[in-house]
């Protein structure tokens, strides 16, 4: 790709699509993670962290999600032959 010159765009519908999934799977991990060590040390303290963390997370997955979704089916649409 020259300087200056817009990506491909069946190449952004490929990789989109992976980026977006992967963030989502992060986020998903990260929600676990914190659930984890809350049953661990079954604290309230930890407890109340973890649905601090559920509370953060849930907006950013729907999107995500949605994203998700979204990607994929323009990686289908611009998939061509």
């Amino acid at each position: 790709m020259r300087d200056g010159a817009l990506p491909d765009p069946r190449q952004v519908a490929r990789v989109a699509p992976l980026v977006v999934v992967g963030v989502l799977l992060v986020v998903v991990a990260g929600v676990g993670v914190v659930a984890a060590v809350a049953e661990t040390q079954q604290t309230w303290t930890w407890y109340f962290r973890m649905e601090q963390a559920i509370a953060t997370a849930t907006p950013v997955a729907l999107a995500l999600s949605g994203a998700s979704l979204v990607a994929l089916f323009g990686a289908v649409l611009l998939s061509g032959e």
